[in-house]
């Protein structure tokens, strides 16, 4: 009789696997479960974000200098209740509506501008332009400059930086500190933003976050949940290696080429 299998069977799959993530790989390289039986096991699971989170919360680490996107802030304030000192967002959250309600949370935040977003300067005397056609001299960009962005409430200012992301790329970065005036601070706080993208890199490239072939959503929601468990796991062991994430995971195939080469399951030969 089959075993029945857990969710530590299935996130070990994703931990060790290096190619492919499907439930037919799974089943075929393992004795012990068939593949109704992986499908079964995903189809009755229930990875949900709480029990992500009762997992990892052992290894976070609570600060009043913390940085959160977006979809976190509700839930780190009101269920969480975690400190944090700034919101970082795209230019897609770049809302009257967001940035006020994150003004009401007594929170700070950084959010980069669409090169065309209307705003002037904060004393009213000019009038609103694009924000990627405001006069640059060598104090604004050490310092950045107070504007007002178009559709705010009359006295709301906020400080505007232009930050250099690359020689193609340049960021029009807003906040709601007022006391920030350095260029070269502000471009180290929206490089924090780049931890988010990082999870997502890592994860679709060492878990098969993106790979599941199934396609009922609860089958689908449980191997992005498991996928999750597998990357912080991953950055345990790199954690207390002192590697990144990609020689923990890539490693197992050196492991493999050793052994081939002591002991080759096929064996090279010449007519």
């Amino acid at each position: 009789m089959k075993e029945a299998v857990t969710r530590l069977n299935y996130c070990q799959y994703l931990l060790v696997s290096q190619i492919n993530y499907t439930l037919t790989n799974f089943a075929d390289h393992c004795e012990s479960f068939s593949h109704d039986a992986i499908n079964r096991y995903l189809r009755g699971e229930r990875i949900t974000p709480r029990l992500v989170w009762d997992n990892v919360r052992g290894q976070v680490v609570a600060t009043a200098q913390g940085y959160v996107v977006r979809e976190m802030l509700s839930n780190i304030v009101y269920q969480k209740q975690l400190p944090c000192h700034a919101v970082l967002m795209d230019t897609w959250y770049a809302t009257q509506a967001l940035m006020l309600f994150i003004e009401s949370l007594a929170k700070i935040y950084y959010c980069p501008l669409k090169n065309n977003r209307q705003v002037g300067d904060s004393d009213g005397q000019r009038p609103y332009g694009r924000v990627d056609a405001l006069p640059w001299g060598d104090e604004e960009q050490a310092h950045g400059t107070q504007i007002k962005i178009k559709g705010f409430p009359r006295d709301h200012k906020v400080r505007l930086f232009r930050v250099e992301v690359s020689t193609h790329r340049t960021d029009w970065v807003v906040t709601n500190d007022l006391t920030q005036d350095s260029t070269a601070a502000t471009q180290q706080v929206c490089g924090f933003r780049w931890k988010i993208e990082q999870l997502h890199r890592e994860g679709k490239q060492l878990t098969g976050l993106e790979r599941c072939q199934c396609r009922k959503a609860r089958i689908q929601r449980n191997p992005i949940g498991c996928a999750f468990l597998v990357w912080v796991r991953l950055k345990e062991l790199a954690t207390q290696t002192g590697r990144t994430v990609y020689p923990v995971k890539y490693g197992l195939l050196d492991e493999y080429l050793i052994q081939q080469l002591k002991n080759p399951s096929l064996t090279m030969s010449f007519a």
